[in-house]
């Protein structure tokens, strides 16, 4: 037995050896032509930072280094040959040079070259005068002079125009002068060399960027066409370059951050999201305990109030708000415990003081006396403490009006909401996390497909017409995917802002697809394209993420179906969610917006919750109308662009 093992592992060891040395046969052979010859490389002399001649003459770029790093992992010897972008291409075309080291896939080029595996993607911008402003787009092109490097691939953007007059310069600086000599009124180059140019000439503050990024595509090396021997070799290079990191020091050289992350980087990624889910499951514990306390405290002080019949003795036992009264002369007479603690004054030196020359006066001002209650961050020695208040007018024993200023400290309810709403969408994430992966995979297959035809089918024209047309939109739908998730996963402040109320929900139904089409759901859209709402974009994905799954789940009936529909007012928009699931019970109904409360065996009950308090912290409102056994419909109030939110909730005819 031991015999047949040692002469096992003889035979194995001779197999590997020998495919080992095969392989290394294989590669000599490969790049055995041009072991003894020079490869001439040509590129622009003037197209920071990829490649050009600096002011020592000596031709650099992130391009140079890229051909560098590939010669040396691959053994051939090269020779630069710097000059015009024009005179380079035609010299490949002719064959009198072997390899252009950067050049942006276009079909148009692909007649005349090959290209190498695709090292970087390139886009282009519209460049113009600061002062310009009729040109702010693509379209405002028309009927305008471009100044364009002559056989660049932005040359090929502009067949959208109906009209223009072309400004053709040797380079992309060139171009720039003739932009900032009213030769042209816009320039259309690389974006990155534009910018690069801009700041070496000193002239950021003359010059802007507007529209859109312009024809974002794949940059690669090219060969002559027909040339798959050295084509071969540039490919190998350019994976041994990624693989050992090469690539990503030049890159970090030149453009300042890392194409990928490395594993030991993920790795460290997921063991934080470890961490910070435990932190979050500590702080939760604490939050209930602290809660369930904090509930008996207000039951024992409510108890004192309703029996104290003294104004001053009521005020002083409301130990958890601070209290300031401010007479007619804005001078301060009562501030009991508390408010001298959140506004960290001594109580001698706040009563008899002007309430402006204290913290008070960053809280309100006399014309704020609507009584309601207000929120407000403001700082205190130094500190942010977040203050939430009412203010109104009262008379006083002797009849005469005084300020009665209630406040307290929330700096910690902020933070504990935060963290509840961070735990709903992990919660939320957790259950999208099947229809992701389904939804990224779908692409993939596609794209996977395509890759593994194209060594059989890369003469044929028509399969490379479609490789350019589909490949482009499944990257497209991945890249959206991840978007989206990354706007829903990551924390930020709340931004208001005009937001379309169709792709919203579109976004929302994407990350719930898998679950929708799961349950065999019918989904019935009637929504306007055009209707805008005034909300953070965060927030509004997790409100109709936690309302859409709450449909998704009752569904227990063999034709299930969800409406959503949305109703324009003159100030205000209702969106309206329908299901026909199982409804909720009457008598649970005031109580479904209340934290921890669920139904549900494995439920948290803090989506809907969260979504209430997003919803108020976003001026809108939401509103239920149930039958059990028949179904529920969730009307949510938004606000629209320029006008004031809809005060009371609303249903949807």
């Amino acid at each position: 037995m031991g015999k047949r093992r040692i002469i096992i592992y003889i035979l194995a060891t001779i197999v590997a050896v020998f495919m080992v040395v095969l392989c290394i046969s294989e590669y000599r052979l490969s790049t055995k032509e041009y072991s003894n010859t020079v490869v001439k490389v040509a590129g622009d002399n003037n197209f920071p930072p990829y490649e050009w001649l600096d002011h020592n003459n000596n031709y650099t770029g992130f391009n140079v280094d890229i051909m560098r790093a590939v010669a040396l992992a691959t053994g051939i010897e090269i020779e630069f040959y710097p000059m015009s972008w024009d005179e380079a291409c035609e010299k490949l075309k002719n064959g009198e040079v072997d390899i252009i080291q950067g050049m942006k896939y276009s079909r148009e080029r692909d007649m005349y070259y090959d290209f190498s595996d695709e090292y970087l993607e390139n886009s282009q911008s519209i460049f113009v005068l600061a002062a310009n402003d009729d040109i702010r787009n693509f379209k405002d092109l028309n009927g305008k002079r471009i100044a364009l490097q002559r056989g660049d691939a932005a040359i090929s953007t502009l067949y959208g125009l109906r009209h223009y007059t072309s400004v053709y310069a040797e380079n992309q600086e060139e171009a720039i002068h003739s932009l900032m000599q009213g030769k042209a009124d816009a320039f259309i180059g690389n974006t990155l060399t534009g910018v690069f140019l801009i700041d070496k000439m000193g002239i950021r503050d003359e010059i802007k960027i507007v529209g859109k990024t312009l024809n974002p595509t794949i940059y690669s090396m090219a060969v002559k066409e027909g040339n798959t021997k050295l084509l071969d070799i540039v490919n190998k290079g350019i994976k041994e370059i990624k693989r050992n990191g090469t690539y990503d020091i030049i890159y970090r050289k030149w453009f300042g951050r890392t194409v990928s992350y490395p594993t030991w980087q993920i790795r460290k990624y997921v063991m934080l999201t470890i961490a910070v889910t435990l932190v979050f499951a500590v702080v939760m514990i604490l939050f209930l305990r602290w809660n369930s306390m904090l509930k008996k405290e207000v039951d024992k002080r409510t108890e004192q109030i309703k029996l104290e019949k003294d104004f001053r003795e009521k005020l002083l036992n409301r130990i958890f708000s601070g209290v300031v009264t401010i007479n007619e002369d804005n001078i301060i007479t009562f501030a009991n415990e508390p408010a001298v603690k959140i506004l960290d004054m001594e109580h001698d030196k706040l009563i008899g003081s002007d309430y402006r020359q204290t913290y008070i006066k960053d809280l309100f001002s006399r014309d704020e006396l609507s009584g309601k209650s207000v929120d407000k961050e403001i700082q205190i020695n130094d500190r942010k403490v977040f203050i939430n208040y009412k203010a109104q007018l009262i008379h006083n024993i002797d009849g005469n009006e005084e300020i009665i200023l209630i406040f307290r400290d929330i700096t910690e309810e902020k933070l504990i909401q935060e963290n509840i709403i961070t735990k709903d969408k992990m919660q939320s994430l957790g259950n999208l996390i099947t229809g992701i992966a389904h939804e990224i995979r779908n692409p993939l297959t596609a794209i996977k497909a395509y890759a593994e035809l194209i060594p059989k089918k890369i003469d044929d024209a028509k399969f490379r017409d479609m490789i350019s047309k589909d490949i482009p939109q499944e990257i497209e739908r991945l890249d959206k995917l991840v978007r989206d998730l990354l706007e829903y996963s990551k924390p930020r402040k709340p931004f208001m802002e005009e937001i379309n109320l169709y792709e919203a929900v579109d976004n929302a139904l994407l990350l719930l697809k898998k679950h929708i089409e799961e349950k065999a759901i019918k989904m019935e859209i009637d929504i306007e394209r055009n209707i805008t709402v005034v909300f953070d974009r965060n927030h509004i994905q997790q409100i109709l993420i936690n309302i859409l799954l709450n449909a998704v789940e009752s569904m227990n009936k063999n034709e299930k179906r969800i409406a959503i529909q949305a109703e324009e007012r003159r100030n205000y928009v209702n969106l309206c969610i329908k299901d026909n699931g199982c409804g909720i019970d009457k008598s649970i109904l005031n109580r479904i917006f209340n934290p921890f409360f669920t139904t549900k065996a494995s439920g948290t009950g803090l989506g809907l919750y969260v979504s209430y308090q997003l919803l108020l912290q976003n001026n809108g409102n939401i509103t239920v109308d149930t039958e059990e056994g028949e179904g529920t419909t969730f009307t949510i109030t938004f606000n629209k662009a320029g006008d004031d939110i809809y005060a009371e909730a609303a249903y949807c005819r």
